[in-house]
């Protein structure tokens, strides 16, 4: 190839942006000042990065549903800053364990960030003809029988058993009521913290053990987790990339341009996104793994062709301008056919999922120009000229490029010997695996968004397996045509209410303002007055949980176990039926299902699907956009079944597993989409070039793909085993769905390697056998 050869024809819709390369190599010293001010100001942005932990930001839509969970969160204290503290212990109820119960409890109201709790210790007994209500259990325990008595009296308590006293006495539930400015002012590590050392000192010594859990726990250990991970996983990740990469070059020079090129890509990107207060969380936190696929891909096939020129007595600079040239086309048209990928997401009804959409976009537009700009600038710089032995150009190589060259050509050259038996092999692949993948159901658990290797989803299961859960779902009642809270047709609405929670399959732990007027009912009062009476005496932060400050609402609440969305949703469906009747009866008043459980089971499903088929809508755009792009119905039709072939598998493996479509699913196949897409183009455009040099004669496509296979199978083999190993250090993870994203990911990859080494170079060769190119 003429070193000197006139610039290549740039693709439709490129508007010279492929060109920027050469613009850094005009002043290569000017352009890495530049680069160097770029990260200095990208350094700043990211130390602005701030942790999103919210558990319902996922589902928040400008939807009917959604804006009434809101109103809970508005009239009354959010479940998102309740703390459950279970304690467990076979002697959990006799004396020794109950005075330290109690001491602990009397610690946890001391503690700052605590507004209140409630426990077993709370509850009290039938009030006297005078109207007080002694304490169940009193502050100083009796002995003997005495003591027995109180036990007894406590364990068949209608307000204690099954809500905060498992019916086997072994496990007690304390709930936790956190003061959100405190929160706020102290941090939520700060405030948990301090529980977590009041329950632990106070409970010294006396055989139980405690874990706490809730929202405020569960979002700490993920905002823990998110950071952990993007320190040391993605850490880990580049320091397997580099490894790798400096044992197939053996050269410091390419390897430090291979790896710092997506690695400013990325330090820019998160730059940016801090400067702009996006927020990390499950989704951007994947930002940097969609940088690292197709910002270490582009650059690893820039570096291979810059390499390839120097090996053969090219200088440095000119060997980057020829790579830009050759390379830097493809590495922008796989920008935007990333950017086609994920548009979708940007559009989403999810707030959160949306965000994703902008912020990756951002991405993948920021990952093109730092790859496009250091990788020349730095080839420029760093490498040295060749004094040893120079290679013929486009020669074979030697170590271990060398061995996957040979492997890579061996394999190709086989595959377009029987283009036809390859194509249909694909075919059969592609349409077995895609049935499995069609028949994928969606599944969401909120245990899959919280580490599963700390305290939090540990209680929760306690709580799942002992009493009836920890997820509360609501029924809030609200009124406007002036009714008031203590009028008779109210109380019969809550009554109604309560009772068709009581009695629905899967929901316990009911509560509302019903359950006083049943206390008191049993004690012989069925005053209304002395119902309003008892609530103006109980605690603010009590009774703030099932009525509001104006009393024109009020919560009938019960909790369910943490289960997949799809086994919650027939059972919101079912309560929502059930209350209709009193809907009915009483128009005047409103009732509405809601919570964060019934939000995620009413969402997730519709989400999870708009998702996967926007995303498979995009693939057919992109195939369009690649036909059109190149100039050619080559390319469009070629790409379809290696590109299809890895998301395929991967959902196929998911179906096998029973997994389901997970958030994590589909990001990681859209991330394992845009490596496929990104090889599949890079393939497609070398073999363009080939054709050119060849004159583009019929019979010469089995020359061009082998050239192409020369040229490129090694780069695509390497981007695969890096990334694989890269992204494949996140199975490493304490956040289930970011073990699932790693898995997948590996997976994927490899699926795509397939699709590149031989479903490809077969549709090209069936292809040109029958259509050749003209001119």
């Amino acid at each position: 190839m003429d070193v000197n050869e006139a610039p290549r024809r740039s693709f439709l819709f490129s508007f010279g942006i492929d060109r920027l390369g050469l613009v850094a190599l005009r002043a290569p010293y000017l352009s890495a000042l530049l680069i160097a001010v770029l990260t200095a100001f990208a350094v700043l942005g990211v130390m602005r990065l701030k942790v999103d932990d919210s558990l319902s930001e996922l589902f928040r839509t400008d939807t009917r549903e959604f804006r009434q969970y809101e109103e809970i969160d508005r009239r009354f204290p959010s479940s998102e800053y309740d703390v459950l503290v279970v304690v467990e212990g076979p002697d959990l109820l006799k004396r020794a364990q109950l005075e330290a119960f109690g001491r602990t409890a009397v610690e946890l109201q001391l503690a700052d960030g605590v507004g209140g709790l409630v426990s077993m210790l709370s509850a009290r007994d039938k009030p006297d003809p005078s109207g007080y209500a002694p304490p169940l259990v009193p502050d100083d325990l009796p002995e003997g029988a005495a003591y027995d008595a109180v036990v007894e009296r406590l364990r068949d308590n209608d307000v204690v058993k099954g809500k905060f006293l498992s019916d086997d006495g072994q496990l007690a539930l304390i709930v936790l009521a956190l003061e959100r400015k405190t929160v706020e002012e102290r941090s939520p590590a700060a405030v948990i913290g301090g529980i977590d050392k009041a329950v632990s000192e106070g409970l010294a010594g006396s055989g139980l053990t405690y874990k706490l859990t809730g929202a405020p726990v569960m979002q700490l250990e993920i905002r823990n987790a998110v950071e952990r991970d993007r320190l040391v996983y993605n850490g880990l990740g580049f320091v397997v990339g580099i490894v790798i990469a400096y044992l197939f070059f053996r050269r410091i020079s390419l390897t430090l341009i291979a790896v710092l090129g997506p690695s400013i890509a990325i330090l820019w990107t998160l730059g940016v996104i801090g400067g702009l207060d996006y927020r990390l969380n499950l989704f951007i936190n994947v930002i940097t793994p969609l940088i690292l696929v197709s910002g270490f891909s582009d650059s690893m096939h820039l570096v291979f062709a810059i390499r390839r020129d120097v090996l053969a007595g090219v200088d440095r600079v000119q060997a980057a301008r020829n790579a830009v040239r050759d390379v830097a086309p493809a590495c922008l048209l796989t920008a935007m056919n990333a950017s086609l990928a994920l548009v979708s997401f940007a559009f989403a009804e999810s707030a959160l999922i949306r965000t994703f959409g902008q912020a990756a976009l951002l991405a993948v537009a920021i990952s093109y120009i730092a790859v496009a700009v250091v990788v020349p600038t730095l080839a420029a710089l760093l490498i040295r000229p060749e004094t040893g032995p120079v290679s013929k150009p486009g020669g074979d190589e030697t170590g271990g490029v060398g061995v996957l060259q040979r492997l890579t050509d061996g394999i190709i050259g086989r595959v377009i010997e029987r283009p036809l038996l390859f194509t249909l092999l694909g075919l059969a692949a592609v349409v077995t695996t895609g049935l499995a993948y069609v028949q994928l159901t969606p599944h969401y658990r909120l245990a899959d968004q919280v580490p599963d290797k700390a305290q939090a989803l540990a209680a929760t299961g306690r709580l799942d397996q002992k009493l009836t859960g920890a997820n509360p779902m609501h029924a809030m009642i609200q009124w406007k045509d002036g009714q008031s809270l203590y009028d008779p047709a109210t109380l019969e609405v809550i009554a109604k209410t309560h009772s068709v929670l009581e009695t629905q399959a899967g929901l316990g732990n009911v509560w509302s303002l019903d359950s006083l007027r049943r206390w008191l009912a049993a004690a012989g009062d069925t005053s209304i007055e002395t119902v309003r009476k008892y609530v103006g005496v109980l605690p603010e932060h009590l009774t703030r949980r099932f009525i509001d400050k104006d009393e024109t609402a009020v919560l009938v609440t019960a909790r369910l176990p943490d289960v997949d969305a799809s086994e919650i949703l027939p059972v919101v469906e079912k309560l929502d039926r059930a209350l209709e009747p009193v809907r009915e009866a009483h128009p005047g008043y409103e009732i509405a299902v809601t919570g964060l459980p019934a939000i995620a089971a009413r969402n997730s499903a519709k989400l999870i699907g708009e998702l996967n088929w926007g995303l498979v809508g995009d693939m057919f755009v992109i195939f369009v956009f690649l036909a059109l792009a190149l100039r050619s119905i080559l390319p469009g039709v070629t790409s379809i079944l290696p590109s299809m072939f890895p998301i395929f598998a991967t959902g196929a493996l998911l179906w096998v597993s029973g997994e389901g479509l997970q958030f994590a699913s589909i990001i990681a196949i859209t991330v394992a989409f845009a490596l496929a897409i990104d090889s599949t183009i890079h393939f497609l455009n070398r073999f363009r070039l080939e054709e050119d040099s060849l004159g583009g004669r019929p019979g010469t496509e089995r020359a061009a793909l082998m050239a192409t296979a020369h040229h490129i199978g090694p780069a695509v083999v390497l981007t695969t085993i890096v990334l694989a190993l890269g992204l494949g250090v996140t199975m490493l993870s304490h956040l289930p769905s970011l073990r699932l994203f790693g898995r997948l990911a590996a997976v994927c990859l490899f699926a795509s390697l397939i699709g590149q080494l031989v479903i490809l170079p077969a549709s090209i060769a069936l292809y040109r056998r029958y259509i050749p190119r003209e001119g």
